[in-house]
């Protein structure tokens, strides 16, 4: 329990959050917010244990919570989308149980615009929300993984701008989370030739249980996929992607 106790980080900019809230009078309201994403990140917590990966820690923002978890990105695209989803699960179920057992409180419209409201933020395919994750599963599924990196970060580059528009129209610009958004954004970013490269040398020293086998007749890694065995044709055999790793990564 110590341990996980340890995993939970509140971000400065929370404290001050809680602090102007306080002083303007909206202090209930926020912890309300903050209970709700609370159990949000429980909800990822539950598959991220049920799966027995190791979380690095827990960290609530003032616009809400980011669960970072040590999983290798080969795992299993089915155990990782049903870890994206576990958040908005478990907002689901929160909103049952306030229609079911809070449904003589007056303050019950309040609660639901909460957790409706951070339920349908958070499916935004904005980085890096859940919806940027299970978008980028879903590509996975059917597309080589530098494809779908490819193709997640323009869907969650162009979501930043259109994100932007609907704010200025509806002329609720929150400037801190669009902040937050467009450096995310550019880590995003940066981080794709490392994410590659990853792929690939997990690939080679580590053994996945897949559950599909490709064939290819020349030698691209850019066609490797997650989930799926590959062999390359080379000179006349066809060899395991270990094999070619191993001509990328030491020869």
């Amino acid at each position: 329990m110590k341990v996980m106790a340890r995993l939970w980080k509140i971000n400065f900019a929370t404290y001050i959050y809680f602090l102007i809230a306080f002083l303007c009078g909206y202090f209930k309201n926020v912890c309300l917010l903050f209970f709700i994403v609370f159990l949000h990140e429980l909800g990822h917590l539950f598959w991220i244990k049920i799966f027995n990966y190791p979380v690095i820690s827990i960290i609530f923002y003032p616009f809400g919570g980011l669960t970072k978890v040590n999983i290798p990105i080969n795992a299993s695209i089915n155990k990782e989308l049903l870890i994206a989803l576990g958040g908005i699960i478990m907002q689901l179920i929160i909103e049952v149980i306030l229609i079911i057992f809070f449904h003589s409180s007056p303050n019950l419209k309040l609660y639901l615009f909460y957790n409706e409201t951070l339920l349908f933020f958070n499916l935004l395919p904005l980085y890096p929300l859940d919806g940027s994750k299970i978008l980028e599963l879903i590509l996975e599924k059917f597309l080589p993984y530098e494809k779908a990196l490819f193709w997640r970060d323009i869907i969650c580059t162009i979501m930043i701008f259109l994100f932007l528009l609907l704010m200025i129209v509806q002329k609720q610009i929150n400037w801190l989370i669009y902040l937050f958004l467009i450096l995310q954004c550019i880590t995003m970013f940066k981080n794709q030739k490392y994410l590659k490269n990853r792929f690939y040398l997990e690939r080679y020293l580590y053994s996945f249980p897949y559950h599909k086998i490709e064939s290819h007749n020349k030698i691209r890694l850019s066609l490797m996929k997650k989930d799926t065995l590959h062999f390359f044709l080379y000179q006349g055999h066809y060899l395991h992607e270990k094999a070619i790793l191993k001509k990328y990564f030491i020869d």
